[in-house]
């Protein structure tokens, strides 16, 4: 995993030429990201310019270096991330008469478009954010992988198109504005993030997962065109008769790839399933070397089991050597700067928390490389609330259809006067339902609609009246009712997830918090086999016997005990509602209160405060001021200068 960024003049008669000074504070904002080396590249014209910051994986010798050229120099390219198959892929290619001088996947890249042009994309098999310049076509691709892994940002300044792997990059660039989007940020009071394809900068934009970026300057006027190059829909893979043994074999060459490095590789360590299947056969990979896991522990939190006994125990079982350590309210407090700098945009969960300090250890220890089990629940239905919204959705949701629609809202109304968790989903459900639209929008929502109205300030009420956070799911709806007209409430909910809720928040937090630290975090769950099967296998095996996640955890009972895989699923969180009753709810007052962080041009400030003084009776009401605490905080660096 390393740092990319470009810059394309869109019009070499027009627009300023490229500064040399400028490419190298773009690539230079991102040492963080690739600690192990730069490079920089500007065509013979200054017409292209691109930047790279190196986090040596494969191939750590110097022929490994970015940015990297095809043998003529016509195609070069910039590249984030690891290409699975790209052994299998340079064979093809060494036939076909094409020669490389490095052992590294990145050459692949160049002359597989030599080969096969934007239709390489389709034959990857990896994680990846990349910008690839074609001199002879005069023509910039760009692409971010199917799940999402690698985020890639872009914006369009003084006549200058500007891609890279984080905003920071783009801001680093003396023409780019340092101004929020307001609409975004209505969204992102709901969805935690933004949703693909804006960013809380304005103008400032990200590929969307699984999406590339074709910029042709021989066009009369050049401008980006964007399209998918898969979509999360249902029956894409080839399912054989014993779906158990499918899955075994599925998840162990995944497992297998993605041990594909030259540096030490561990595993982030919950002792739950995911974390433990992967482990498992990480482990009979490594033969007699003892396997690294790495664990977070939040000790003495109320409302929260701290998990390090169950992890401790489960790595003892397996035989790994077992890295722990704990994180208090003071660890937050004193790397508040630090998360808002290299959240990029808000990423508003607080497990980015526990995420940037255990990577940070893996580095400290020698560990390059990361395993996680992020993905494993969206793609097999693991989560509980899942199954709430399926039974809510035949207990609820179908007797209130019939419902005429201004009695709906009525009733949304006088629910959402309750604080109960339960009647604030109901009173949204039903609000929605008066508009026509779907059931679900994300199974993790900060403030329903009506629940913003009361914390934003007037002005940013009125700018905000026309808008609605369902608008920013409902093209997902609407593509896939014209594919899939007859998808069930299930698969409905995964198409959603697997474009929103999974790559920009879950993954994007993982990226962001992992490479801060210069750690590289592979998801062996988000494989692209495996998650072709997972959407193509039938509900029931999913649910088997009524079990959330059921054929996972079959597999993983197969190697340690039943009984400690079939437990019910505690997830992982923060104790922020504790936290928001001591010295982060102190943090946060002062912050309102601050004139200089200009909160109440956003927020009804005395709300707020209110909220936080008497009401802090659920997680979700903490859950919510974490999301605006997150974004003040992350303000207050955006207009910072540098």
């Amino acid at each position: 995993m390393c740092g990319i960024c470009g810059i394309v003049r869109l019009n070499t008669s027009s627009s300023p030429p490229i500064e040399p000074a400028t490419l190298d504070a773009m690539t230079d904002s991102m040492s963080h990201r690739g600690p192990d080396g730069r490079g920089t590249w500007l065509s013979p014209e200054g017409a292209v310019g691109l930047g790279h910051r190196r986090l040596a994986i494969v191939d750590l010798s110097p022929l490994g270096a970015q940015p990297m050229s095809n043998e003529d120099g016509t195609v070069q390219v910039t590249f984030n991330g690891e290409i699975y198959n790209h052994v299998a892929l340079r064979h093809d290619l060494e036939n076909k008469g094409h020669h490389f001088r490095s052992r590294s996947d990145t050459e692949v890249l160049v002359h597989l478009y030599e080969e096969y042009g934007v239709g390489m994309i389709e034959k990857l098999d990896g994680d990846f954010g990349f910008g690839l310049w074609d001199g002879r076509n005069k023509k910039l691709l760009m692409a971010r992988d199917r799940a999402g892994v690698k985020p890639v940002y872009y914006t369009q300044v003084g006549g200058q198109f500007l891609f890279s792997s984080e905003i920071r990059a783009l801001l680093a660039h003396p023409l780019v504005k340092r101004e929020v989007d307001k609409e975004s940020l209505y969204h992102y009071l709901t969805y935690l993030v933004v949703p693909a394809p804006k960013t809380l900068v304005r103008n400032i934009y990200k590929l969307p997962a699984a999406a590339a970026l074709v910029l042709d300057l021989k066009a009369a006027n050049p401008e980006p065109k964007v399209w998918q190059f898969w979509e999360a829909l249902p029956g894409q893979a080839q399912l054989e008769d014993d779906l158990d043994a499918q899955l075994r074999d599925l998840f162990e060459r995944s497992v297998e790839k993605r041990l594909m490095s030259d540096v030490p590789v561990g595993v982030l360590f919950s002792g739950g399933v995911d974390s433990t299947l992967n482990a498992v056969y990480f482990q009979q990979r490594a033969g007699a070397q003892r396997i690294r896991t790495y664990h977070v522990g939040m000790p003495g939190a109320a409302n929260l089991q701290d998990e390090s006994e169950t992890a401790r125990a489960m790595a003892k079982h397996l035989g790994t050597e077992h890295y722990e350590i704990a994180i208090t309210e003071k660890d937050l407090l004193g790397s508040v700067e630090s998360l808002a700098k290299f959240q990029d945009e808000p990423v508003s969960d607080p497990v980015c928390l526990p995420l940037y300090f255990i990577t940070k250890h893996a580095r400290e220890t020698g560990t390059i490389v990361l395993h996680a089990g992020e993905g494993a629940d969206e793609i097999f239905c693991g989560y509980s609330n899942y199954r709430r919204f399926l039974a809510q959705h035949e207990s609820h949701w179908k007797p209130m259809q019939r419902l005429p629609k201004p009695v709906s809202r009525v009733a949304a109304s006088a629910l959402g006067r309750s604080s109960a968790p339960q009647h604030r989903k109901m009173a949204d459900a039903l609000r929605r339902l008066a508009l026509g639209q779907e059931f679900f929008m994300s199974s993790a929502v900060g403030y329903y609609e009506d629940e913003k109205q009361s914390v934003l300030s007037r002005d940013f009420r009125r700018a905000s009246a026309n808008l609605d956070s369902f608008d920013a799911v409902a093209p997902y709806y609407k593509r896939l009712s014209e594919t899939h007209p007859n998808a069930s409430v299930l698969e409905k909910m995964t198409f959603v997830e697997l474009q929103l809720r999974l790559p920009e928040l879950l993954l994007m937090r993982v990226d962001k918090m992992a490479m801060a630290n210069s750690v590289e975090v592979r998801v062996p769950f988000l494989d692209r086999d495996l998650v072709d099967f997972a959407l193509s296998v039938p509900e029931s095996f999913k649910l088997r016997d009524g079990i959330s996640k059921e054929p996972v955890k079959r597999l993983a009972a197969q190697f340690v005990d039943r009984e400690a895989i079939y437990n019910p699923k505690r997830g992982f969180g923060v104790p922020i509602q504790d936290w928001f009753r001591g010295d982060l709810g102190d943090h946060l007052r002062d912050m309102l209160d601050d004139s200089q962080m200009q909160a109440g041009e956003y927020f009804d400030t005395k709300m707020l405060k209110h909220n936080l003084d008497h009401g802090l009776k659920s997680v979700n009401q903490a859950f919510q001021l974490w999301v605006v605490y997150n974004f003040l905080h992350w303000q207050q660096h955006l207009t910072q200068t540098s």
